[in-house]
């Protein structure tokens, strides 16, 4: 499974990936009970003259273990903002 991100960095996603229980294993690869997930960024969005980050996340493993830190990291990602 894969996720976007809009206005979270790569080093602030792989902080949140390792509060969930993952370890960095390698540059931008993080390895969790039961999943792992490769981070990088993407291609910047545009709107008007703003310019917002993204991240992109893309998960492997077992697959309530992928469901289980995806919806820990969706809440972490809310709050980032604020």
């Amino acid at each position: 499974m894969r996720l976007t991100l809009r206005g979270i960095g790569v080093p602030i996603v792989i902080l949140y990936l390792t509060e969930l229980g993952g370890a960095e294993t390698a540059p931008g690869l993080i390895a969790g009970p039961g999943w792992q997930a490769r981070v990088w960024a993407g291609e910047p969005v545009r709107l008007h003259a703003l310019r917002l980050g993204v991240t992109e996340v893309a998960f492997s493993g077992e697959p309530a273990a992928v469901e289980q830190v995806i919806a820990a990291l969706q809440k972490k990602a809310i709050r980032a903002g604020g």
